[in-house]
């Protein structure tokens, strides 16, 4: 049985270019090597639409990107490593 329940909108379009998240969530963010064989399951399977595939590359907005790793996850190439986002002293912030 399927339930027809009504599209409740929890955020206004486009509200996440205008308040980027990653630069004060992160604490490790994805980079991608130059073995990348384009399968593309990094952008279906990251929550915020961090990457996109442009002019034959997959491109990183990195001002939306939470870290959260699912990219370096999902990828079955092992093509996207995840960095820590600072190497200083624990518990100093930029």
């Amino acid at each position: 049985m399927v339930k027809n329940l009504p599209v409740v909108p929890t955020a206004r379009a486009g509200s996440l270019v205008e308040t980027p998240t990653g630069i004060t969530w992160r604490i490790q963010y994805p980079v991608i090597s130059e073995t990348c064989n384009m399968c593309l399951d990094c952008t279906l399977f990251c929550p915020d639409g961090v990457l996109l595939q442009q002019e034959g590359k997959i491109v990183l907005e990195l001002t939306l990107c939470k870290g959260c790793g699912i990219c370096a996850n999902e990828c079955k190439e092992n093509a996207i490593q995840m960095i820590p986002e600072y190497s200083g002293i624990q518990g100093v912030f930029r």
